[in-house]
């Protein structure tokens, strides 16, 4: 009797180890998969949390840069935004337009732009000040928020200023940019063709 039970006996157990055996390894795998895969999800996670951070920063800065020039050109009426600033260590915005007369008006906005602060002011221009708006306004091919994109372009950063100006003859935006570390490059752009004309950091500051 013992000769004819033993082996079965000893056919099951090594089945059973054999099995378990098995058990722990696709158990063994599928926790490793798991972890593994949760971490590099973590990674990822945090990588890009920490990746949008500083572009989310920018980003919304230069947001608010076009929002104000809307809301300064709907203040007004109409007209072509030839300057626009941060002040007031960025709490907010001012905005000059020129209407059709070539008269330029004076509008600030807050930090997001969305709102005006105060009345628009027209600014006492002369004959030769108008001349000058009209000659700036003609010439300007790209518009202030096609300007600060260029410039960004140039130089990754906050656009913290940008106007229309004369250099050597030529009508150009000039414009600051801030970057990453905080460092300010003044840059010109041709108003006509949006090509660079000078990019230098701003040793001032």
């Amino acid at each position: 009797m013992n000769l004819t039970t033993t082996p079965r006996l000893r056919r099951a157990t090594v089945s059973a180890a054999v099995l378990f055996a098995g058990a722990l390894a696709v158990t063994g795998c599928a926790g490793t998969d798991s972890d593994s895969g949760s971490t590099a999800g973590s990674r990822t996670s945090s990588s890009a949390t920490a990746g949008s951070g500083g572009a989310t920063t920018t980003a919304a800065t230069n947001d608010a840069l076009a929002a104000a020039v809307a809301t300064a050109r709907d203040a007004v009426g109409s007209g072509t935004v030839i300057s626009v600033e941060q002040e007031q260590n960025g709490t907010a915005w001012e905005v000059l337009v020129v209407t059709a007369d070539h008269a330029e008006h004076e509008v600030h906005t807050d930090a997001s732009g969305e709102e005006t602060t105060g009345t628009p002011r027209v600014d006492d221009s002369d004959a030769e000040d108008r001349a000058e708006n009209q000659r700036f306004v003609d010439a300007a091919e790209i518009d202030v928020v096609d300007a600060a994109g260029r410039l960004q372009d140039t130089v990754a950063g906050t656009v913290t200023e940008l106007g229309l100006d004369d250099h050597a003859g030529t009508v150009v935006w000039e414009g600051d940019v801030r970057d990453s570390s905080g460092t300010k490059h003044s840059i010109r752009i041709d108003a006509g063709s949006g090509d660079v004309v000078t990019n230098t950091v701003d040793t001032d500051d």
